[in-house]
């Protein structure tokens, strides 16, 4: 399962990756990029949570007169204005933009006619949003400009990398422990063991402060002593050390101090 978390948070990050370059590709991303900078608040979610987050676009380069894209990433809720109540309700508060005002949302991306004069901003609140069940570094909202035009040839240029907006999403609460561990040992060689905290779709969990102690059916095995986990650890800890003395087959079990448990898969331990 761990290998397969791992692989699903490289999933989500090169399709974010992939996302990127290939709007930059076709809108001509090389030459300078697009106007103004979108932040987002907050920036920092738990794994399926639902949020309201506020998009804040500010025009600190220039005056921007003309249309923004905003792609809402895959695995959030998809935005809409049809249902003021419903999960990825979308809302524009012109605030120093006036006449500023969402033209169409396709699928997952929302356009804007934006008349904001140079160091004015306006919001794009997305309500109710479902976070991904996945954690990763960085969602981003890429966020894509260009000037009025009646020219075919003005593309969407997306903001600088640094000026756009990304939101963070972390493991929920702990709800279990998940075990790596060898299969095959030999008599008296040590190995390691690690023990991560998982919240209920196997991402790592957040804020995990338990003590995981490690017991073995091998009555003569060596095993490192309690371990107190810490921010640092971020619900991960490997066990060094541990040696499997009985040739036969043996099992670990991880036992942490609120109560959750997790026994590993067969070891079969051989004299040589």
């Amino acid at each position: 399962m761990g290998k397969r978390q791992g692989t699903r948070r490289w999933f989500w990050a090169l399709c974010a990756l992939l996302g990127l370059l290939g709007i930059a590709s076709t809108s001509g991303a090389a030459g300078p990029t697009g106007i103004g900078k979108m932040t987002v608040s907050p920036n920092r979610v738990s794994a399926g949570s639902v949020n309201d987050l506020t998009l804040t676009y500010l025009s600190d380069s220039a005056p921007l007169n003309g249309q923004m894209r905003v792609d809402v990433p895959v695995a959030w809720s998809p935005p809409q204005r049809a249902n003021r109540t419903g999960p990825g309700y979308v809302e524009l508060d012109s605030a120093g933009c006036p006449g500023t005002r969402i033209t169409g949302i396709v699928a997952r991306r929302i356009t804007i006619a934006a008349r904001c004069p140079r160091r004015h901003l306006f919001r794009l609140v997305y309500h109710a949003a479902t976070a991904p069940q996945f954690s990763a570094d960085g969602y981003i909202f890429l966020t894509q400009t260009r000037p009025a035009s009646k020219s075919k040839k003005v593309v969407f240029k997306p903001l600088g990398p640094r000026k756009q907006p990304v939101v963070r999403v972390r493991g929920a609460a702990a709800t279990g422990l998940f075990m790596t561990v060898t299969s095959v040992a030999t008599v008296g060689v040590p190995f390691g063991v690690t023990v991560r905290a998982i919240d209920q779709w196997g991402n790592n969990a957040a804020d995990y402060p338990g003590t995981v102690t490690l017991a073995s059916t091998d009555p003569a095995a060596t095993l490192p002593g309690p371990y107190v986990y810490g921010p640092r650890d971020t619900a991960q800890h490997t066990f060094t050390g541990v040696t499997l003395r009985t040739p036969g087959v043996h099992r670990i079990t991880a036992i942490d101090s609120n109560g959750f448990t997790v026994q590993s898969g067969p070891i079969t331990v051989s004299q040589f």
